[in-house]
């Protein structure tokens, strides 16, 4: 009996002593990344079975170390909203049989049907296999050859028919989100059934949304998904103060000026800064606890539709897309990525601000992991070029 408790008490020193190892390794990673200006702060939510192990914050809003990182603090999830908002939003809808995957998105948006896009499916679209082109510059026709801003879309003061605010002193002509799906409608089709990530169909999502359900995006996503206790919020100017809000860019092209509690996705700023392809802030812990709905014992959705969206969308082919979830797949440009460590049942999320979420329900890991990479400046390619993100991975999962 006593060599029994010994042997366990054992056990549990060597497993404290290994985590307290880990620990310390991702503690260096993150400090040392900041030294080296590949962010200025970060925040990492790391659950394992049913337990969180990690829950944490780096660093600071910016590199004059004013305002210190907690985890309370929100960041712009980027791309994440692709998934976080839009996709478990179609997810629960296709859940209820409320939505067919094989509908071509034209059903649902008329104006589609007289353009190349006409036949493009949802499954097509979450897969990013519709030959969609990748992304529109929008802001590129707001500006006049000088550079300056054109006063008949976009205005200093706010009044009725410039309400669109996008930062605290410019404001979007009301009706200028006609201007950008033409554009969308318009643009040119590619190879249908091969990949190419595209985020133009998510600026449907909203509408999409909100014809199904009957409620607006936000109000479907936050009374479906979210409690009282989530930082999860479009627009967080308009109920966090900016001192808990990690600022993005200094955009010295479009919006001359720091872009603080406001999208830093140009294109989702036109659209109130509530669109399906960015828009979602967050701290890492509700980002975290969303991500519980996707456990098989969660009763949000049945476990095949976890099962279909976060599949790989085509067996046994290179593409490397499940239905809005980004897969592991192996490349000669990128390697393995996000790292080879993690299995194939494993699914995640990458936003161009330097956020991640990663999900691998074979090694009950779930990893957050929250920056804005893109202070000052998106020129900045370090956070890339030092991999960080594969290391944090590597440091977690290995024994």
């Amino acid at each position: 009996m006593r060599f029994k408790i010994f042997l366990l008490l054992t056990l549990f020193i060597f497993k404290s002593q290994s985590q307290t190892s880990k620990s310390l390794e991702i503690d260096s990673l993150i400090n040392s990344s900041i030294i080296q200006k590949n962010f200025p702060g970060a925040q990492l939510y790391v659950k394992y079975n049913d337990s969180v192990l990690i829950n944490k914050s780096y660093g600071y809003h910016t590199y004059d170390s004013i305002n210190k990182v907690n985890n309370t603090h929100i960041y712009d999830l980027a791309s994440l909203t692709k998934v976080l908002a839009s996709t478990l939003s179609i997810m629960k809808l296709y859940d209820e049989n409320k939505l067919d995957l094989e509908e071509k998105v034209s059903y649902y948006f008329p104006k589609l049907k007289r353009s190349n896009k006409k036949n493009t499916t949802m499954f097509e679209s979450l897969s990013h296999t519709s030959g969609w082109i990748p992304y529109i510059s929008h802001q590129n026709f707001v500006k006049k050859r000088n550079g300056d801003l054109k006063r008949s879309i976009i205005r200093n003061k706010k009044n009725k028919r410039f309400s669109i605010e996008i930062t605290d002193d410019l404001y979007l002509k009301n009706t200028y989100s006609k201007k950008i799906f033409k554009r969308i409608r318009k643009s040119k089709l590619n190879n249908t059934g091969l990949y190419e990530y595209s985020g133009l169909f998510f600026f449907y999502v909203p509408s999409l949304i909100n014809m199904i359900s009957g409620y607006d995006f936000e109000s479907y996503f936050k009374k479906t998904f979210l409690n009282n206790k989530s930082s999860l919020t479009f627009n967080p100017s308009k109920n966090f103060k900016k001192e808990i809000i990690a600022p993005s860019e200094y955009d010295s092209i479009f919006r001359k000026g720091l872009v603080h509690g406001y999208v830093h996705d140009e294109a989702a700023s036109f659209m109130g800064g509530i669109s399906g392809n960015a828009g979602l802030f967050g701290n890492a812990e509700s980002v975290g606890v969303l991500l519980n709905t996707l456990e098989p014992e969660n009763p949000m959705f049945k476990q095949s539709t976890i099962q279909k969206f976060t599949s790989y969308a085509f067996k046994n082919s290179p593409i490397r897309r499940g239905l809005g979830f980004d897969k592991p797949y192996s490349s000669i440009e990128y390697g393995e990525y996000p790292n080879k460590n993690l299995s194939k049942n494993s699914f995640g999320h990458t936003g161009f601000t330097g956020t991640m979420f990663w999900v691998d329900p074979d090694k009950k890991l779930t990893i957050v992991f929250l920056t804005n990479r893109v202070y000052p400046s998106r020129e900045n390619q370090s956070f890339y070029e030092n991999n960080v993100r594969s290391k944090l991975i590597d440091i977690l999962i290995k024994k």
